[in-house]
């Protein structure tokens, strides 16, 4: 399966194709440590896998956080309408 997803890597069109493969490898490689986990008994692996899925985590969003411009502020529509719309009473049962 890494292989196969290793080749979507260097044929993705695009660098999102690349981000999102890389990732799923390290989400791979993350279940293979658990299942090694499993099959010795040592589960001292299972906290080098959670880390492991950590770290490829904060790198996925850092290298998004760098390759894409504009800031990152989540902007709803109409989010401060909702807030006065039910006012302070709604609050109260």
């Amino acid at each position: 399966m890494i292989l196969l997803v290793l080749w979507r890597a260097i044929i993705g069109p695009t660098v999102l194709d690349r981000v999102i493969t890389v990732n799923a490898i390290g989400s791979m490689v993350t279940v293979m440590i658990l299942l090694l986990a499993f099959l010795r008994s040592d589960y001292g692996f299972i906290d080098v896998a959670v880390v492991f899925a950590l770290c490829g985590f904060i790198g996925t969003v850092w290298t998004l956080r760098m390759l894409t411009p504009g800031e990152w502020h989540v902007k709803v529509p109409k989010l401060k309408e909702l807030g006065r719309e039910g006012g302070e009473g709604a609050a109260h049962d």
